[in-house]
């Protein structure tokens, strides 16, 4: 009887403890949001672009973030409880080509079927190459309101008109030079042609798409301020509204574009 009782002991913590296996190794993203601390490929690891948020969020069977120029979304799901097997699109936005380099290897693994390691506050997506991103944990609040904020200065963006007023110290108020917005979508005058693209905004950051223009030709010196105004534009980083009146777009350098509100 002693034997017995025994055995049922032993039987009845090993089903306790294959339940409990179970529940730890039960994969379930549904609800988080997470913050990219680290890429590595090839071996080699990439260096964060600075200013830069890349993020992934999971809600249900769906997927989205922020890649560094653009944003995607898309579905995934949970293979064999490992593996993320993900189906996404991104916007179509351009930037410079390490911003695009970048952007491009964190999407390639990020859609290579990862193997999924994470925890309370970090989440670990490693290939069979070896390739690994590695997330720290993000608050829902603060996702939050950086959401509001897109949302919010997005708005207030849209449909408004602007005229440069000062080129990173330069006093530029009589040179043309305009930008207006419309949704995602940015237009203006650039001093001699007229230019157009597209931008995003997050938190605080700017990312604006590959700039086209007409190609009409004037003074060499109008052609000067307009080469420089347009590189400065593409390379803008951060977007600053002030006082409702005054728009500030900001470079990696520290370079400004200075608008006022017509």
């Amino acid at each position: 009887m002693k034997k017995i009782f025994i055995l049922i002991g032993i039987f009845s913590m090993f089903l306790v403890n294959c339940f409990i296996l179970s529940a730890a190794q039960t994969v379930n993203l549904n609800g988080s949001s997470w913050q990219l601390s680290r890429i590595r490929q090839n071996g080699v690891n990439l260096e964060i672009p600075r200013n830069t948020k890349i993020t992934v969020s999971f809600s249900g069977n769906k997927i989205s973030g922020f890649s560094g120029i653009n944003r995607y979304n898309g579905t995934y799901r949970v293979r064999n409880n490992t593996t993320l097997s993900t189906d996404i699109s991104t916007t179509l936005m351009g930037g410079s080509e390490e911003l695009m380099n970048f952007e491009m290897a964190f999407l390639d693994i990020l859609q290579s079927s990862p193997k999924i390691d994470y925890n309370k506050g970090t989440l670990t997506l490693r290939n069979s190459n070896g390739d690994t991103l590695n997330f720290n944990k993000s608050s829902n609040s603060n996702d939050q309101s950086d959401e509001n904020f897109l949302s919010r200065l997005t708005k207030e963006l849209s449909g408004t008109d602007w005229k440069l007023v000062n080129m990173n110290g330069k006093e530029v108020r009589n040179a043309g030079i305009t930008i207006s917005f419309s949704g995602n979508k940015i237009n203006g005058n650039s001093g001699i042609n007229s230019y157009f693209s597209d931008y995003i905004i997050t938190a605080g950051n700017i990312t604006i798409g590959t700039v086209g223009s007409t190609e009409m030709a004037g003074s060499d010196s109008l052609m000067k301020t307009e080469k420089q105004y347009l590189e400065l534009l593409q390379n803008a980083k951060k977007i600053e509204l002030v006082n409702k009146t005054t728009l500030v777009l900001t470079t990696n350098r520290g370079k400004t574009l200075t608008f006022e509100k017509l």
